[in-house]
């Protein structure tokens, strides 16, 4: 089970960037170009993570460095992606309810961590902040839309 996750959701990343790419073709020229290249690197990235499942590679610097950039450079382009997307778009009402459940997801997750009970919820709780922690590095690009545009 372990072994098809992370090729199957760089899979559907690949889909996503491609299915974004497709609809955005004649309406928004930068966005389909954002969403053809992210897509493509997906793509790259899907076949070698594949074939070093498939194959049982061992994971070297020379396999893991390329990937580790190709991912940093993914969530860059989905971080470029949600500005394009919501700016202007989002309510200031919307958009501090949305930092403030972040601001939520982190503190319940450090409390996860670090609660004394039981060590068994110290992962859920590490998990909880680092996607929070993502969560609000993509939201904190999101530009809301100024009160005078109700």
């Amino acid at each position: 089970m372990s072994q098809i996750t992370i090729p199957l959701l760089i899979v559907l990343l690949a889909v996503f960037w491609f299915v974004v790419a497709r609809q955005t073709r004649s309406s928004n020229p930068g966005t389909f170009k954002l969403a053809l290249v992210g897509g493509s690197l997906a793509a790259i990235m899907s076949i070698v993570v594949i074939l070093v499942t498939i194959l049982r590679i061992p994971i070297g610097a020379e396999v893991a460095v390329p990937l580790f950039i190709a991912t940093i450079v993914q969530f860059g382009f989905i971080i470029a992606l949600t500005a394009r997307t919501l700016a202007g778009r989002v309510s200031q009402r919307t958009f501090m309810t949305i930092v403030l459940a972040i601001i939520a997801m982190i503190l319940v997750g450090v409390v996860l961590m670090f609660q004394p009970a039981t060590p068994a919820v110290f992962n859920l709780g590490f998990d909880l902040v680092l996607i929070a922690l993502l969560a609000f590095t993509v939201w904190s690009h999101v530009t809301p839309r100024s009160e005078g545009h109700q």
